[in-house]
């Protein structure tokens, strides 16, 4: 039963969210360090279709995903709890959802509407067509998670998203996507700020 209580407590405690978040982040900047490290790029030279470099900043982009979506779930547990969804029979706690079915869906952009990122307050960015750029990296980076790190081919090729032609594909396939996710880093890092004032 204290496990119970114990694993009640961790999910519905933002700081077990934002910690994975950072957690997941620092595998991914591994990674993106490993990438442009002068060995790596003598070896990519050589590597005439680039499958070393997709392989690891795929990988790179499943891990920033994982992060974004922890760091997502911090701030709904954290605003609102009222959206967290689990069953205990005494001997288990299954979690169900944290916000909703994108939730269980690994739906990165229903996510952060649900966390509230697209509310003007939040002023992420000074542009309109960059809270389009990260519409549009939110959705890559759901493949991501589920599939395109993970399996060759997806289970649905119909829920596979594809980038529209307004955005172009080096936005995600380049290191413009580290500009447009550095925002949301910054808010978590707030949200978990705010989290600790709280539990002084």
């Amino acid at each position: 039963m204290k496990k119970n209580e114990d694993n009640i407590k961790k999910l519905k405690d933002p700081e077990s969210w934002f910690d994975y978040y950072r957690k997941q982040k620092l595998i991914a900047d591994i990674l993106l360090e490993k990438l442009l490290s002068p060995e790596q790029i003598i070896k990519m030279k050589k590597d005439i279709d680039n499958s070393d470099f997709t392989t690891i900043f795929v990988n790179a982009h499943y891990h920033w995903g994982m992060a974004i979506e922890n760091g997502l779930k911090g701030i709904i547990v954290k605003n609102k709890p009222y959206l967290i969804e689990y069953e205990s029979n005494g001997q288990n706690v299954m979690l169900k959802s944290i916000g909703g079915k994108a939730g269980k869906t690994h739906n990165l952009l229903q996510l952060a509407i649900n966390a509230g990122v697209f509310d003007t307050g939040n002023n992420l960015f000074k542009h309109e067509s960059d809270y389009e750029h990260l519409e549009q990296v939110l959705l890559h980076l759901t493949d991501m998670i589920k599939w395109g790190a993970r399996y060759p081919v997806s289970n649905n090729t119909s829920t596979i998203y594809k980038m529209t032609k307004k955005i172009q594909m080096v936005l995600v396939y380049g290191f413009h996507i580290l500009d447009i996710m550095q925002p949301l880093f910054h808010l978590f890092e707030k949200e978990s700020e705010k989290q600790s004032e709280n539990n002084k």
